[in-house]
């Protein structure tokens, strides 16, 4: 008896060991496909993962990545929520409900998180990008321009951080410092500066470019 009792624990330990590899590989299947792109094929493989362990956070957040990629921004939020509760100290999961919430223009809420993703880690300067991104959308020129400023101290090449703080300036009334900044956007490749340059702003850009 004594020994079919312990040949039952053995198999039961095995049977166990077995799904929880399965379940790492089908994370492992579904993550190659995320980094090919191929949501559709990969949606199924996280909905099966959350809905036999829901309380795992690393299937959690591949399914949002998934969910976002398939433009199903408001069941990504479901996730980014669990996310954020169980992780409340990922600047990340913030950051990326941030992103949902600009995809679905709630420019208040998307700005909420942001700069909770911020207060978390003020070293990442896309966070700063994204969030002057949505002042900017939101016509905040000064707010925006402080946030392309804090982007551009992190990473000086930015050069779509110069461009649109372009744009705050220029709108915010503050026309040469706009021009400037697209000036010096252009040399450093951006292409969308040339025809605000051309636009708006009457000596440029001649003299910028001859100090490339």
């Amino acid at each position: 008896m004594l020994v079919r009792i312990i040949i039952l624990f053995v198999s039961l330990c095995i049977h166990a060991s077995v799904i929880a590899q399965s379940d790492d590989e089908l994370n492992n299947k579904g993550s190659e496909l995320i980094n090919e792109e191929n949501y559709e094929q990969a949606l199924p493989i996280f909905e099966g993962l959350v809905k036999k362990s829901p309380d795992v956070a690393l299937y959690r957040a591949n399914r949002a990545v998934v969910l976002f990629n398939l433009k199903q921004y408001k069941k990504a939020l479901v996730d980014y929520r669990f996310l954020m509760q169980v992780e409340p100290d990922n600047s990340e999961n913030y950051f990326q409900a941030g992103n949902v919430y600009d995809h679905l223009d709630s420019l208040k809420k998307a700005e909420y998180y942001y700069s909770k993703a911020i207060e978390l880690d003020r070293e990442n300067f896309l966070y700063f990008f994204k969030r002057g991104t949505v002042l900017l959308k939101d016509s905040q020129w000064s707010k925006s321009a402080t946030d392309f400023s804090n982007t551009l101290e992190l990473n000086p090449e930015h050069h779509n951080s110069l461009h649109n703080r372009g744009i705050a300036y220029y709108k915010a009334g503050f026309k040469e410092k706009g021009c400037e900044d697209w000036c010096q956007a252009l040399l450093k490749g951006n292409t969308k500066s040339a025809s605000h340059l051309e636009k708006n702003c009457e000596r440029y850009p001649s003299p910028c470019l001859l100090t490339k």
